[in-house]
């Protein structure tokens, strides 16, 4: 692991920022996003996103060039299958038809990579089935993040799908003995991921996120949703504790709480011990308030997986989480 990189988890509202240096986190920044460059995850404008992150480098003098990027779910496929065993030749001509069903266009015009997860074996140790975590991302997108990084004046040496950065951070924590749920309270979207030690199950997306809370502020105030979002960050008037805010709330514990259930039921998940919740929503005292009230599990924050950082920092890197898991990479 090359000990200085910066990792960049660019979501609609904020950019995220963990910078490691000497082979631990040093700095982490959460950076308000030019408004409208971002959309559903997809940057809108590759050339204004390089010159934001070039303008962001000088004004916090971030001086390492090494940059890594979280990849999101519309971004890139990201999938989990057994196979039966086979060379590493075999393999990568093998791997471009298991996206078949997945992928639009044609298989070359995409890039593939995989890590096996097990290999399983017959009684007499030989090799039967390999259990992979596959992904697959467009070669037009690398090219247009690699252009958008050399503009920053950076080098991209990482693309790492969202949950590969999460089984980084599990790896890192070295606290894989059982089952983990990690809740990621983002903007745009609110996605459960459940893990087997470091070994990724399965995500369960929300297509709502803290975004509906802003709404909900903006609507009761009668501003636009810049100000909801200010009102919202700053607690205004008690908005964050708004009925309509409450109900989100609500809604949100309701649907983790089936998803979680769904797990248990289908993969005898019974060693999941808590929760831990990541991204801009952990801010929202009102929210994580009802979340650890409604939930069967025990809902924690991100900080066992950083005990070196001091309070502040390791705050900032509960929101930033996948960007410390694509810098530990």
């Amino acid at each position: 692991m090359s000990k200085k990189c910066i990792g960049f988890d660019i979501g609609t509202r904020f950019v995220h920022v963990a910078v490691r240096e000497g082979g631990k986190i040093g700095r982490v920044l959460n950076v308000e996003a030019p408004e409208g460059l971002v959309r559903d995850g997809q940057i809108l404008s590759y050339e204004a996103m390089g010159d934001f992150l070039r303008d962001l480098r000088k004004e916090q003098k971030l001086r390492t060039k090494r940059a890594a990027l979280v990849l999101p779910a519309s971004q890139c496929y990201c999938r989990r299958f057994t196979t039966a065993y086979m060379s590493e030749s075999q393999l990568k001509f093998n791997l471009p038809y298991e996206f078949r069903d997945f992928i639009s266009g044609e298989k070359e015009e995409y890039y593939y990579d995989y890590s096996v997860v097990n290999i399983s074996r017959d009684a007499e140790g030989k090799p039967m089935e390999l259990d992979l975590m596959a992904a697959a991302v467009k070669k037009t997108l690398v090219a247009d993040l690699m252009e958008m990084f050399r503009k920053a004046g950076m080098k991209l040496v990482t693309l790492a799908p969202e949950e590969l950065a999460y089984i980084n951070l599990l790896r890192a924590g070295g606290d894989t003995g059982h089952g983990h749920c990690v809740l990621d309270l983002g903007y745009g979207a609110m996605k459960l991921y459940m893990f087997t030690g470091d070994r990724f199950e399965s995500v369960r997306m929300m297509d709502f996120g803290c975004a509906a809370l802003v709404a909900a502020v903006a609507d009761h105030f009668g501003v636009d949703e810049h100000i909801a979002a200010t009102y919202l960050t700053a607690d205004y008037n008690g908005c964050t504790r708004l009925p309509r805010c409450m109900d989100i709330y609500n809604a949100i514990a309701v649907e983790v709480t089936k998803a979680v259930n769904f797990y248990r039921f289908n993969s005898g998940g019974e060693d999941l011990e808590h929760i831990h919740l990541g991204g801009g929503g952990t801010r929202n005292l009102a929210l994580t308030d009802t979340l650890r009230r409604s939930m069967g599990l025990e809902v924690e924050d991100m900080s066992e997986f950083w005990p070196e950082l001091d309070e502040s920092t390791a705050a900032e890197a509960s929101v930033a989480a996948a960007a410390v898991g694509a810098a530990i990479q």
